[in-house]
């Protein structure tokens, strides 16, 4: 995973607990520091210099604390009302809660996804891929058309949603390259080096079976269709709760999230 004591301080309160809970463990992983934590709260105003370590690395987290929390660092009584800090028997002791190493299973920077299917096919699986991933991370930024803003050129808007996400979602029934829509959404994911293109194929899609179709249909999307074929797709052998639940897990597992 990238290191998350090198990304920025977010700005809202609530995220910077959220932050230093994260950090704090993955110093403990790495063996920086240990996971007790003495917080002086004799100081009205609590600073860097108000939190220690004994334990092992105290250097490394000195300097960590002074260079990224040197003007404010969260509360520790915040830390301990969200559950990542348990008072410990030392005087202004905590110990950090298995919660805080929950968090080192996402990833640092949670990604921007694209979902990318044909409404009459794929709507039912397109709305549950992004509820799950919603779910499974608050600050994921999963896209799907419904949140086009009323009055915007929705054009301008897929372009700008997908040229800004990581991972492209693109669900496949037999009829989906059929949509003059998500064939435009394809060719704008094919031009971005940085975007990773995810084939999920429902509704008894096959590549193979793609190239058997009458001509006319298959006349505007073959050279995609030969594309495509080269990823490795995730397929939904049966339409079933428990097949979409499984090829879901699988997803969310390439995003960076742990399944376990």
């Amino acid at each position: 995973m990238d290191n998350p004591l090198e990304a920025k301080v977010p700005d809202d309160p609530i995220e910077q607990v959220h932050t230093m809970a994260r950090d704090l463990a993955y110093g403990v992983s790495r063996g920086l520091w240990g996971t007790n934590i003495t917080v002086d709260r004799t100081s009205i105003d609590e600073t860097w210099m108000n939190w220690s370590n004994a334990q092992n690395g105290a250097v490394n987290f000195g300097e960590y604390m002074e260079k990224k929390w040197a003007d404010r660092p969260p509360s520790a009584y915040l830390m301990l009302s969200f559950g990542y800090f348990i008072e410990f028997e030392q005087k202004d002791g905590y110990l950090l809660t298995a919660k805080a190493f929950a968090l080192l299973e996402k990833p640092v920077n949670p990604p921007a996804v694209f979902i990318s299917y044909a409404r009459k096919q794929s709507s039912a699986l397109a709305l549950l891929i992004e509820a799950r991933l919603k779910l499974e991370d608050r600050n994921l930024r999963a896209f799907i058309d419904k949140d086009i803003p009323l009055g915007d050129e929705w054009r301008d808007v897929l372009q700008d949603r997908i040229e800004a996400s990581q991972y492209f979602i693109l669900l496949l029934t037999m009829e989906t390259l059929k949509s003059k829509a998500v064939l435009e959404e394809i060719e704008i994911a094919l031009k971005i080096p940085t975007c990773k293109i995810i084939p999920i194929c429902h509704g008894d899609y096959s590549f193979s079976k793609a190239y058997t179709g009458k001509a006319e249909d298959r006349a505007l999307s073959v050279e995609i269709i030969d594309i495509l074929a080269t990823k490795n797709a995730l397929t939904v052998e049966t339409e079933s709760a428990a097949s979409y639940e499984d090829k879901v897990n699988r997803l969310i597992g390439r995003l960076g999230y742990s399944t376990i």
